[in-house]
């Protein structure tokens, strides 16, 4: 009888890495779910859920490369898959090194200032003007007319 799945559990076309690549999991499948997965092999560092087109991939960072060979090789050698919530996962060594970062574009801190100066004179005012190490200014007419510290975290 031919088998449920034709994808083999396994792909070894990377080199072993400490960052390994989870395809097949449920669709909202949490980092407690992949920290869990791999936490009888050692401590995981690090996660990167719901990646791919069809956001059933993932990423499991370990502290060190010998824990991610060990999950490996145990379901390797294993006859009960890797598993959550039921359906069998398919690992492989990533070809990532560290997973770099576990936030979305809208997470982070972007780096653009939008700055809207409305006026005859805002010609006259400059970038230098607009850019204040730390200092916010209010500028009216193009000058600087007012300076205040900004409170630093």
């Amino acid at each position: 009888m031919a088998s449920v799945s034709s994808q083999p559990q396994f792909r070894y076309t990377q080199p072993p890495s400490k960052v390994l690549h989870l395809r097949n999991l449920p669709w909202e499948c949490t980092e407690e779910e992949l920290i869990e997965l791999g936490k009888p092999f050692g401590k995981v560092v690090n996660t990167k859920c719901n990646v791919g087109a069809n956001r059933n991939q993932a990423f499991i960072e370990f502290a060190d490369l010998n824990q991610a060979i060990a999950m490996i090789s145990y379901y390797a050698s294993s006859s009960e898959p890797a598993q959550v919530r039921g359906k069998t996962v398919y690992l492989q060594y990533s070809n990532r090194q560290e997973i770099v970062n576990n936030k979305t574009t809208a997470d982070v801190a972007g780096n653009v200032l939008l700055v809207t100066i409305e006026g005859q004179d805002a010609r006259l005012v400059s970038i230098d003007v607009l850019h204040l190490d730390h200092v916010k200014g209010i500028i009216s007419n193009g000058s600087l007319v007012h300076r205040e510290k900004e409170n630093m975290c």
